[in-house]
C-alpha cells in the first residue's frame, strides 16, 4: 500500500558520492510527467547533487499531479496544503532512510511541481534550504501559514519563466516574488521570451549560482 509520506511512494533515488555531505534535490515533476521526468533538468542544475524524485499522486484527466487546477490560476488550495504536508513528511523520512541531510534539500519543479515546491517551502519552510521554479505562479490567494508567518533569511529563490506562458501571470508571479522577499528570502527572477518551457540558459545560470 501507497503512502504519501515515505519510500513506498512511487520515487526515484538516485544518490551522489557523497550522500550525506552533497546537496539534494527534491525533483517535482509537472501535470502529465512522473519521477522520471526531471532527472535529466536535476543533473544539469548540479552534476554532484543527490537526486529524489517522488510521483504526483492527484489524478486530473488521467495525468499525474501534486494537487489540482481547479481552473484557470484557481487551485485546490486543501490539496496543496495536504501535498505540501506529505512532501515534507516524505523528505524527513526519506533522508533517514537514504542517509541525505535534511537541511541541504532544494526543492526543483516545473509547472504544477513548480508550484508544489514554492508551496513546501511557505508552508513548511525547515523541509528546504532553496527553491527553484520553472513556469510557475502563486497558488494562494492569502498564504495560510501553519505556524505564522515563517522567517525565511538564508534561503534562496529562483523563479524563471517565459513572458508568453499563461500558466504565469507576471502579476501573479510578482506578488509571489513580494511575499517570499517580505519574508526574507532572497529571490532571483529570470524570465525567457517563450511559453511554458524552460530555458536552458536560465538552467545555465541557475547551475552556476548552485556551483
Amino acid at each position: 500500500m501507497i503512502n504519501p509520506r515515505d519510500s513506498s511512494r512511487p520515487h526515484v533515488w538516485q544518490p551522489s558520492d557523497d550522500v550525506a555531505g552533497n546537496r539534494t534535490l527534491l525533483l517535482l515533476h509537472g501535470s502529465g510527467a512522473d519521477e522520471f521526468d526531471l532527472l535529466s533538468l536535476g543533473k544539469a542544475l548540479d552534476p554532484s547533487a543527490n537526486l529524489i524524485s517522488p510521483r504526483g499522486l492527484r489524478k486530473s484527466d488521467g495525468a499525474n499531479r501534486f494537487f489540482k487546477l481547479l481552473e484557470q490560476d484557481n487551485y485546490d488550495e486543501n490539496e496543496v496544503i495536504e501535498n505540501s504536508s506529505e512532501l515534507a513528511d516524505f523528505l524527513w523520512n526519506t533522508s533517514g532512510e537514504y542517509g541525505f541531510n535534511p537541511d541541504n534539500v532544494v526543492a526543483v519543479g516545473f509547472s504544477n511541481g513548480a508550484n508544489a515546491a514554492t508551496s513546501l517551502t511557505l508552508l513548511h519552510p525547515d523541509s528546504v534550504a532553496g527553491v527553484v521554479a520553472f513556469g510557475n505562479n502563486k497558488v494562494f490567494q492569502e498564504t495560510p501559514f501553519p505556524k505564522g508567518r515563517p522567517n525565511l533569511t538564508g534561503k534562496k529563490v529562483w523563479i524563471a519563466n517565459g513572458a508568453a506562458d499563461p500558466y504565469s501571470p507576471r502579476d501573479r508571479v510578482e506578488a509571489l516574488i513580494a511575499e517570499f522577499e517580505s519574508l526574507g528570502a532572497e529571490v532571483k527572477y529570470f524570465l525567457h521570451s517563450g511559453g511554458h518551457t524552460i530555458s536552458p540558459e536560465h538552467v545555465q545560470r541557475i547551475h552556476s549560482d548552485l556551483a
